[in-house]
């Protein structure tokens, strides 16, 4: 079995990323194997240029489907109507041991998921037009040291490696295979979540992520799906950030992308009726 070797540092292919995804998702995910532990370390071994720091006083946003009311009341204390109001600071945070299941943390253990802009922070919740949501800003307490997964965003793996090295006929050279497994990593953090995923879908990431705290980390940064600009940013801990304001903002509209991802069928006269 040919494994990943941190001492050279070196990954045994190009495609060690999804070979250790298959493995916590569908071998051994709680009690890891000698092919996990390797790749871990492997990764660990070739972190390099990717720190960023966030300092103390940077704004971020954190969006919340759902709005609050508070009542508006006249000169003579007598209620005449509701306005409408952002959630309130608590509510803005993931709740203590109730947190949801994510990218960067299984259920119950909370992470602090911001984002670099409003649009962002909006569109990672899947509004549909028309949806009321609480947008707030978060100001960072103190500079924090973040691990950069935004470096291959948006690239292929595959791109890096040619057909004769693809079907094993060829030596992919060791630069050659780290930079493919790093952007199959940056892309796994980007990957859209869905409410219909399966949970095990999180699991390579969520173990990432407690590898890149233990290694110093305060947090993670990567590219969103949504808009060309826009940073998602997962705090570890939800006490390096405070709420400062929040407000209500309501969807007015939505830019839809998309692409075939199949051949098209076509009607027969010949197909036989049901």
């Amino acid at each position: 079995m040919h494994l990943d070797d941190p001492n050279k540092p070196e990954f045994a292919s190009w495609d060690s990323y999804q070979e250790f995804s298959r493995q916590v998702r569908s071998v051994s995910r709680f009690v890891w194997n000698q092919k996990i532990q390797a790749f871990l370390d492997t990764v660990l071994a070739t972190l390099k240029d990717r720190d960023v720091k966030i300092p103390l006083g940077r704004t971020l946003f954190r969006a919340q489907q759902g709005i609050d009311y508070a009542s508006v009341v006249d000169e003579d204390g007598e209620q005449i109507g509701e306005e409408e109001r952002g959630y309130g600071g608590a509510r803005m945070k993931p709740l203590k041991n109730r947190a949801r299941e994510g990218r960067a943390n299984p259920a119950g253990i909370p992470v602090l998921y911001l984002a670099s802009t409003e649009q962002t922070a909006i569109s990672e919740v899947r509004p549909w037009v028309g949806s009321k949501i609480s947008v707030a800003q978060f100001k960072i307490i103190r500079d924090i040291r973040i691990m950069n997964l935004s470096l291959g965003h948006g690239h292929n793996a595959s791109d890096h490696v040619t057909l004769e090295q693809f079907i094993g006929d060829e030596v992919v050279l060791p630069e050659k295979k780290e930079k493919a497994v790093w952007i199959d990593i940056d892309n796994a953090f980007s990957k859209p979540v869905t409410l219909s995923e399966d949970t095990a879908d999180y699991i390579p990431t969520q173990i990432l992520a407690e590898l890149f705290r233990g290694a110093g980390y305060d947090g993670i940064i990567y590219r969103s799906q949504f808009g060309e600009r826009g940073y998602n940013v997962a705090l570890f801990s939800v006490k390096d950030a405070e709420t400062i304001n929040c407000a209500p903002y309501r969807v007015t509209g939505m830019e839809v992308q998309y692409k075939q991802i199949g051949n098209r069928w076509f009607s027969s006269k010949d197909e036989p009726k049901r």
